[in-house]
């Protein structure tokens, strides 16, 4: 063969264009934001103990990663300079401008994720720009999130050690005991359930027909919801029976005084079937009011505030948290006075009735 002749800048330039669309063609190559997110979503699933669904955080990732490199055309998705920190506080900023229940929650995943994404490219060795651009952009997410009041969830509340009797005799006493008790009796019978013969049983007079189901009464709703949650009674094929705790119940068993108290208290702060923003942003209030009430620094008593300068759903929302915790206190759950409180005793119910409770509504007793 004869010797190869070098190519000429012609040929150079059409061989290199040749590459290029062969490149093409071919199967593209990955972007860096595509490498950083493969990496980050291998980083999470490696952690010990999540804080957060991994898959969730790698969604929100991706998607701020595509909107600041849209946005800002010298972004780099491994070396952030703080104008990409302060895009990303604005988009949670005007997330928590929806004024809803998830708001806070989700501008602080959003935050959090981007804390977390750049936790990970400093601990990964793939933070590709200066020092002091990290440290800023840190210092600034952070301060969202420090900037947003503390929600206390029911982890937070340390149970006194209350002799078992002690509760036992608190839980009895409280006023709708007796009303549960008459229920199971009831229940014996096998009589058919609806907003009549239910109220009949616990010896609520209300408006009720046999068209109803008791859930859809409101002086009846939570008293039955608990008997159903506590075991205390079941209904199959629309005909009463005594639950599998009615039994114990009666014998005055602690555990079963707690779960239908506990459920009682899920179920005064679980939202109906129809969307109500102020009714859960009130039921919201209400259970970290109580959850605050089983802390060492419990909230003022303020039951008898005028709100009659608020107007709107502020008002509403307001009232409704007043009307609410002031039931609370009927029911025996709550003493009202300079502070709230829980009594100690019912500390254990109460407590688990808050974790239990769902504020949106997910939760269908009739």
């Amino acid at each position: 063969m004869g010797a190869q002749r070098p190519l000429s800048r012609g040929q150079k330039r059409a061989a290199k264009s040749a590459a290029r669309r062969r490149k093409r063609g071919g199967a593209p190559t990955p972007s860096t934001i595509d490498k950083a997110l493969g990496r980050f979503s291998d980083w999470l699933d490696q952690a010990e103990e999540p804080d957060t669904d991994p898959r969730a955080t790698v969604r929100v990732i991706e998607s701020l990663l595509r909107e600041l490199d849209r946005v800002r055309p010298q972004f780099s998705a491994t070396g952030w300079v703080p104008d990409d920190a302060h895009l990303v506080l604005d988009a949670a900023e005007s997330v928590l401008a929806q004024d809803t229940d998830e708001a806070d929650d989700a501008a602080l995943h959003l935050v959090f994720s981007a804390l977390t994404y750049l936790a990970f490219l400093d601990e990964s060795d793939l933070w590709s720009g200066t020092d002091a651009d990290f440290e800023h952009c840190m210092d600034d997410l952070t301060s969202f999130v420090d900037s947003m009041p503390d929600t206390l969830t029911a982890d937070d509340v340390e149970l006194p050690d209350v002799p078992a009797e002690e509760e036992a005799a608190a839980l009895a006493d409280l006023p709708m005991i007796p009303r549960w008790d008459a229920l199971i009796e009831w229940s014996r019978s096998g009589d058919a359930v609806n907003a009549a013969t239910v109220g009949a049983a616990l010896r609520v007079t209300v408006p009720t027909s046999t068209f109803q189901g008791p859930a859809d009464v409101p002086e009846i709703a939570d008293l039955w919801s608990g008997a159903l949650l506590g075991g205390l009674v079941t209904a199959v094929n629309g005909v009463a029976a005594p639950g599998p705790q009615a039994d114990a119940f009666t014998a005055r068993d602690v555990p079963a005084l707690r779960a239908a108290v506990a459920g009682y208290v899920s179920s005064t702060l679980s939202a109906g079937s129809e969307v109500d923003v102020s009714a859960s942003v009130a039921a919201s209030f209400v259970a970290q009011t109580v959850l605050a009430a089983m802390t060492p620094d419990p909230p003022e008593g303020n039951l008898d505030e005028d709100y009659g300068s608020l107007e709107g759903e502020d008002r509403r929302t307001a009232e409704l948290v007043t009307a609410h915790l002031k039931s609370l206190v009927d029911d025996g759950l709550l003493v009202d006075g300079e502070v709230v409180l829980v009594p100690p005793q019912l500390q254990h119910a109460v407590r688990d009735g808050v974790a239990e409770a769902d504020v949106f509504g997910n939760r269908d007793l009739d």
